[in-house]
């Protein structure tokens, strides 16, 4: 069945029109070029933890039994970080730089969507300056590092990706991964603050491939929520499955942190992802 346009509210399709729309990518966008979400990713740490043997059975174990539990993610990657300490940085390179995974369909649609006015993503690989770099070859990609450089783009209203978690392409920069790293960045440093305010109330974002239950998403959330108030800023938009989310949750998202969700279906592994970004960009 065909992704509906109709399931696009109204208000982002102006906002759209209007150049006040950004997307923020998840890991659920990299899937299809055959890279890891949270749990696999915490897996293959395990497996390399094992390999350097600077873990042994029973800690892999413990680890496996608190993979069950999504709430318990931070916690094992700090643990897992720690582990491998010097082998962390080549376990980045390996799993997201040396496969040389390719842009999908979706990343292609993005860079068809020629009115967003950034995208921002939590992942590490490259695959969405490969696509962008297709339609302008000068694209600004940044990091968590360039706030001034990033502020700067955001007033000239220049086109830009950040990568809010660092890229594995540059590893000396350091990878967001723990709740210690995330924390640092998003509560001590001023400057980073400053941008994701004002990344997040002067424009909307569409949540691509972010899954809900995703710790990093839940944590920029929570941010989120410390800086919403009631009374101003732009709704934000999350595209989930209705499974994937109670309506509780859905609740809450939207009171507490103004995030409306928009239905999606799992079917052709996601493929109303990439159809939901052409229709929006064909009301335009």
């Amino acid at each position: 069945m065909a992704f509906d346009p109709n399931r696009i509210p109204q208000r982002l399709k102006a906002d759209y029109r209007n150049n006040r729309v950004a997307v923020l990518v998840g890991a659920g966008a990299s899937i299809g070029a055959g890279l890891p979400k949270w749990d696999a990713l915490l897996e293959r740490m395990i497996a390399a933890a094992l390999s350097h043997h600077v873990i042994g059975n029973d800690r892999a174990n413990d680890y496996r039994q608190l993979l069950k539990t999504p709430s318990n993610y931070l916690l094992v990657a700090s643990g897992l970080k720690e582990d491998l300490g010097s082998h962390f940085d080549n376990f980045i390179i390996d799993t997201f730089v040396v496969p040389k995974p390719k842009p999908t369909s979706l990343h292609k649609a993005l860079v068809e969507a020629d009115r967003l006015q950034f995208v921002l993503t939590t992942n590490y690989d490259s695959l969405l300056e490969k696509a962008f770099r297709a339609r302008d070859e000068d694209v600004s990609v940044y990091d968590f590092t360039d706030t001034g450089a990033v502020q700067r783009s955001l007033s000239q209203r220049e086109f830009f990706i950040l990568k809010a978690h660092g890229d594995a392409q540059k590893i000396g920069n350091g990878i967001i991964l723990t709740e210690g790293d995330y924390r640092n960045i998003l509560y001590r440093q001023r400057a980073y603050q400053s941008l994701l305010f004002s990344m997040f109330t002067m424009y909307t974002l569409v949540f691509v491939g972010a899954s809900m239950t995703d710790p990093e998403v839940r944590l920029l959330l929570g941010y989120i929520a410390e800086i919403f108030t009631p009374s101003g800023g732009p709704t934000h938009y999350a595209l989930m499955t209705q499974e994937d989310v109670t309506e509780v949750e859905k609740t809450r998202w939207m009171k507490d942190s103004r995030v409306q969700f928009v239905p999606v279906s799992k079917t052709d592994d996601y493929a109303e992802l990439t159809d939901f970004v052409r229709a929006l960009h064909a009301q335009a």
